[in-house]
């Protein structure tokens, strides 16, 4: 009897070993993708900070579009309602959609999406970005509490429209863009997390220290997809 007990006890734990409980199946992962063809207060809210003018925040023709006023700096953001634990691979697609005016423009913004835990001890952002000396470029931010820096990468440019990905294994923290169909490398963040995770969709303008005039920004976010997660936990 008693060895019996034993190999059941020993076939149980090799279940719970290949099959970890904290794993997600496939589906349980991509069912939080998001085409955005209609909006789902279950899973986003949105964030106007510092700014009393109104920025727009639409989910209108299959896209989640964010517009910042013309008048004053803004920073809106649609954060989501679910969080992210262990291992992950998203993306989203982009689109600056008044880049060429932008450009013509003394313009300094960011947008993009970010990763930050859930009291923001941390946040890993995502950017593209806009200089009057550079233009559209990617960049890539570590910061604590959203004010100290504690990394920061810039690429020298970034077309209006384009695929950010990003993705955790491990804890290390990478993000990457679609080049001609190809992934590449944009940064690999020295600081490693292993804490829950939550998604940010941001837009900034201006900021205390900018000099230039405020631009209205408008930035459309498609394709929402979660390729792959450890577990999706919902807040």
């Amino acid at each position: 009897m008693d060895r019996i007990i034993g190999l059941c006890v020993a076939l149980v734990l090799m279940l719970f070993t290949a099959f970890p409980a904290s794993a997600a199946n496939h589906e349980d992962c991509t069912r939080y993708s998001d085409s955005f063809d209609t909006y789902h207060p279950d899973r986003w809210q949105e964030v106007l900070l510092y700014s009393e003018a109104r920025a727009d925040f639409v989910i209108q023709d299959g896209r989640l579009t964010l517009r910042s006023p013309s008048s004053e700096p803004c920073e809106v953001q649609v954060y989501s309602l679910f969080t992210f634990a262990g291992d992950l691979d998203l993306q989203v697609d982009y689109d600056v959609v008044n880049a060429a005016e932008l450009q013509s423009k003394a313009c300094r913004f960011n947008t993009g999406i970010v990763l930050q835990t859930l009291g923001d001890e941390q946040s890993y952002k995502c950017y593209i970005a806009m200089t009057p000396e550079k233009g559209l470029l990617y960049r890539s931010r570590a910061d604590q509490f959203g004010e100290k820096v504690l990394e920061i990468f810039k690429e020298t440019s970034a077309p209006a429209k384009g695929t950010l990905r990003m993705t955790r294994h491990e804890g290390k923290i990478q993000f990457l863009v679609l080049d001609k169909d190809q992934w590449v490398k944009m940064y690999e963040f020295q600081r490693p997390c292993q804490e829950k995770l939550r998604v940010r969709f941001k837009l900034q303008t201006g900021g205390d220290e900018e000099t230039h005039q405020t631009c209205p920004v408008q930035v459309s976010f498609d394709n929402f997809k979660v390729n792959s997660c450890s577990r999706i936990i919902e807040e």
